[in-house]
């Protein structure tokens, strides 16, 4: 009973509350004991609410002025792709031909690559120190 007791109490701990609980004594198995237990500890946050992801896309948004006509899905896409390159080598502006060659504004596809190094391969910037 007192291992249920200390698990109780640790779950309150982790969540916060007030709970109030029977339980058997220990000592007097036919009697019965209130307990409450009170933690002020607020409740576990499980996830970031703000991901590199949502930053990335943030940056884009605000440092693009014009108007952005490809989706979330494959701007993200592109700034992994971006760093999975400058990881295996790639310089930074072997990085920026490549994607200036398949075409597109220049202004743009430059934001989501300093986006992207900035978010999700900050290591990799001195690539672009040259530049």
């Amino acid at each position: 009973m007192k291992r249920l007791l200390i698990l109780g109490t640790l779950f309150l701990a982790a969540c916060g509350g007030t709970r109030t609980v029977y339980v058997e004594s220990t000592d007097a198995p036919e009697t019965t004991v209130k307990v409450v237990e009170t933690t002020d500890a607020p409740p576990v946050v499980t996830s970031p609410p703000w991901s590199a992801e949502d930053e990335f896309i943030l940056d884009i948004e605000l440092n693009y002025p014009g108007i952005i006509y490809v989706s979330e899905y494959e701007m993200i896409d592109t700034g992994y792709t971006v760093c999975e390159s400058l990881r295996l080598g790639v310089s930074g502006e072997e990085v920026i031909w490549a994607i200036l060659g398949a075409g597109g504004d220049t202004e743009f596809i430059t934001t989501v690559v300093a986006s992207a190094v900035a978010n999700f391969c900050p290591e990799q910037s001195w690539k672009f120190q040259t530049l």
